[in-house]
């Protein structure tokens, strides 16, 4: 996944808390706000309550690999924040995808493919 995607400065991540909508699934919960940008930008949010750093580090990696797949699809002009629990360390990869898939869906993120 590029930087160029990546929610980088606390006021981007405070202004998604703050208007956003929530949705949630057992090991992560998505939060998305509409931006003033004409490109999507997404940040992944892992509490010092699910690990150590290697943990949090690695939970983050699977959630940017996760997220990379449905890249291509999702709705431009929204900023999206992934909140991971602690399901989504011992959660399979594949399980994990379809949970992102079925909270993109849900959240209406993702654009018809024909």
């Amino acid at each position: 996944m590029n930087r160029t995607y990546s929610l980088k400065r606390h006021k981007e991540f405070h202004f998604t808390y703050r208007v956003g909508k929530k949705v949630s699934c057992k090991p992560f919960t998505l939060v998305y706000a509409r931006n003033r940008l004409d490109k999507m930008q997404v940040g992944f949010s892992v509490s010092k309550k699910i690990g150590n750093s290697v943990e949090r580090n690695r939970c983050k990696r699977r959630l940017r690999a996760c997220f990379s797949c449905f890249l291509p699809r999702v709705k431009k002009g929204y900023n999206l924040i992934f909140v991971a629990r602690s399901e989504s360390l011992e959660e399979q990869f594949e399980l994990l995808k379809n949970d992102m898939k079925t909270l993109l869906e849900r959240a209406g993120l993702l654009e018809d493919r024909i």
